[in-house]
């Protein structure tokens, strides 16, 4: 008898959703497959029994046939007694006691009352790297903690007025300020300096600042008024002087505001009453051209010292022999000896 190959491009199992299976309550044939095609499961028909009546692949019985066996969530789960210290299924074995390991019927499988172990079989280190470094052995026994070392930056360690900072937030460069890092603020060369409004005035040439950005200084500046009244009115500033008119003298600003009278404080007058001579003041030279003769004490003059010696003395001035003169010859007779 020869042999044929039969070559088969598609193979379909039976399938239809889960609630139409159980609708219809089909009877599958002798090892006929049935899928739930929105669950994934599936039953293997024995030629008798419907639908409804089959346990889905996998399950052998269910928890109220057989012992060892029960219902989790409505799906029926195989579960395994292992003895003490003995079998593994699945690499899964019990240490002390007995454990229980529950193998669903999608082949997930769980343990319950399993007995903790004391410790590890074989320690294990555990580790940190990248960033930071460090390393610990640890066994189950207790707990354990890991010293953890950060890898250089490359950064030496210091005082900067910048840095640059990576995507991880660690410091991989560090600097000083550049013009170039302040431009923004404003330099000399950038229109931030001036003497307008926000602007920052800088010094000239001579280490001085202009006088148009400086206000005007009153020190002693002098204001004429004509009561207090008026002095308490002027928008005086603290050295200002008040000449007041009204005859009780000049007053210094010694503290603002100018309009509350203690702030003023009057200055002292000369023990005399002069205060000027021939209408002049400060210190005064004189001449005689600044103060009037009078009608008799005239002032000495050579011309009238002549005049005068010549009016009173015109008989003694007769040229006799009373009078000697500068071109005579004088002779003294002192007698004989």
């Amino acid at each position: 008898m020869s042999e044929q190959t039969l070559h088969i491009d598609h193979l379909y199992l039976r399938n239809d959703a889960a609630a139409t299976w159980v609708e219809k309550n089909t009877v599958l044939g002798k090892g006929e497959i049935g899928v739930e095609i929105d669950t994934g499961k599936f039953k293997v028909g024995d030629g008798v029994t419907s639908w409804v009546g089959l346990r889905y692949a996998g399950v052998l019985v269910s928890g109220s046939e057989q012992n060892g066996y029960v219902t989790i969530d409505g799906v029926d789960t195989l579960v395994y007694r292992l003895p003490v210290g003995g079998a593994s299924i699945g690499g899964v074995k019990t240490a002390t006691g007995t454990g229980k390991v529950a193998i669903a019927s999608d082949g997930t499988m769980s343990i319950s009352n399993a007995p903790s172990a004391d410790k590890l079989s074989a320690s294990r280190t555990i580790a940190i790297a990248g960033d930071a470094t460090g390393s610990a052995i640890f066994d189950g026994s207790a707990g354990t903690s890991i010293t953890v070392a950060l890898v250089a930056s490359g950064v030496k360690a210091g005082t900067y007025s910048k840095v640059t900072v990576d995507d991880k937030g660690r410091v991989t460069a560090g600097g000083s300020l550049s013009p170039a890092d302040i431009s923004g603020f404003g330099t000399a060369a950038v229109k931030n300096v001036g003497t307008a409004a926000g602007n920052i005035p800088i010094l000239g040439s001579d280490g001085k600042l202009s006088d148009s950005v400086i206000p005007a200084i009153a020190i002693s500046e002098p204001h004429t008024v004509a009561s207090e009244k008026e002095m308490l009115a002027l928008a005086a500033q603290v050295g200002d002087i008040a000449i007041r008119t009204d005859g009780t003298g000049t007053w210094i600003l010694k503290q603002a505001p100018a309009s509350t009278l203690d702030n003023w404080v009057q200055l002292k007058a000369p023990t005399d009453t002069a205060t000027s001579v021939n209408g002049k003041t400060g210190n005064i030279v004189l001449s005689t051209a600044d103060i009037s003769e009078g009608g008799t004490n005239l002032y000495y003059t050579q011309a009238r010292f002549v005049a005068a010696f010549k009016s009173s003395k015109s008989a003694d001035l007769a040229d006799s022999a009373d009078l000697i003169r500068n071109s005579d010859t004088l002779i003294l007779d002192c007698g004989n000896a």
